[in-house]
């Protein structure tokens, strides 16, 4: 009688296993690569992107996935695909992406400006102007293009983040815990929200 209590209690455990692991599976499914890449959930956000081929938000934030993967290579490949199959904006936003991970950064520069140029609506031209800017040490630039993509695309919690990150550094303390704060409200498991939490406690 215990042998088969036993029996039964292993195969309900292996079925509850197979049930969370569906559930999880659907999850992960019925997310975006958007809200993939904002919970640390990498390489389920570049496969979701590969399964969106022809949508150039989800092509580039594949590539950002996979530059905090440090697959630079791959990221490159996407910036390309942007390249060959977006807009005029989408098509500068490529090229500014694979000069910056080359190091061109007036390249990348120029390319960015192009991409809000061709289309200032479009929040990833911003997003592309506030990357390079960072790497410039031009972190006025920075803040400004990060908090215009948040502008155009208030659910982007990455350009939060980077704004924040940014006012940090031109110590903007009231700013960046605006940014940061809308960043863990929009992205609540995040891999760096124990940091960010860790930076909003010390100002209390």
């Amino acid at each position: 009688m215990s042998r088969l209590r036993h029996l039964s209690g292993s195969i309900l455990g292996i079925a509850l296993v197979a049930v969370l692991s569906s559930a999880v599976a659907a999850d992960a499914q019925e997310q975006s690569v958007q809200q993939l890449l904002e919970r640390g959930a990498l390489e389920q956000a570049v496969e979701r992107a590969g399964a969106e081929r022809g949508n150039p938000e989800s092509t580039y934030l594949a590539a950002q996935a996979l530059i905090k993967m440090q697959n630079t290579g791959a990221a490159e490949e996407r910036y390309g695909q942007l390249r060959e199959e977006g807009d005029e904006a989408w098509k500068a936003i490529g090229e500014s992406g694979a000069k910056l991970i080359a190091g061109d950064l007036g390249g990348a520069m120029d390319a960015a400006n192009r991409a809000v140029s061709a289309n200032e609506s479009n929040p990833y031209g911003h997003f592309q102007v506030g990357l390079v800017a960072v790497k410039e040490g031009n972190y006025t630039r920075a803040l400004e293009g990060f908090e215009r993509a948040a502008q155009l695309k208030h659910d982007l919690a990455y350009a939060h983040l980077y704004a924040g990150q940014a006012a940090q550094r031109l110590k903007q303390t009231q700013n960046m815990a605006q940014h940061f704060t809308a960043f863990l409200k929009l992205a609540p498991e995040a891999p760096e929200r124990q940091a960010v939490q860790s930076i909003l406690r010390s100002l209390r």
